[in-house]
């Protein structure tokens, strides 16, 4: 099944469905702007996010590029169609995964104007403990085409 938040994962690579439920529940939460606490703690207390030139690395400065997201936007919608999990090394504890997001978001502007694009993004999740700790991102890329 494919839409809105729930993505269309490859058949030939199995994807736990704990990262899956993370990925569907960050882009609901990305869309909810009154959820800044939750999407910041989406992310390890090192990551690097990277959005066009924007770049913050750490909470703080997660933190703040979050709030600037909403300066000029009244209502964000995500539909994430596809996600590309890849393994580059055997993990046998399920501690890390790394995917390619593929999806489109329209905005509604505070003045009224609505824009939409497609995106991409590079995604690296880890656990900070085993099976069963949550998933948050170490690193994420966001890759816009207006």
């Amino acid at each position: 099944m494919s839409g809105l938040y729930q993505p269309a994962y490859p058949t030939n690579h199995p994807v736990a469905q704990s990262i899956k439920d993370f990925i569907s529940k960050f882009y609901a939460t990305s869309d909810s702007p009154g959820l800044t606490d939750e999407w910041v703690g989406c992310f390890r207390e090192d990551a690097t996010v990277i959005m066009g030139d924007r770049v913050a690395e750490g909470k703080e400065e997660i933190r703040k590029l979050r709030v600037s997201m909403w300066k000029k936007v009244a209502s964000r919608r995500h539909v994430v169609v596809k996600v590309f999990p890849a393994s580059f090394e055997r993990i046998a504890d399920m501690r890390a995964a790394e995917f390619m997001v593929f999806g489109a978001v329209t905005y509604v502007l505070k003045k009224g104007e609505e824009e939409a694009a497609d995106w991409a993004a590079h995604a690296k999740l880890k656990r900070d403990g085993g099976v069963g700790s949550p998933w948050r991102f170490e690193y994420y890329k966001v890759y816009i085409q207006a």
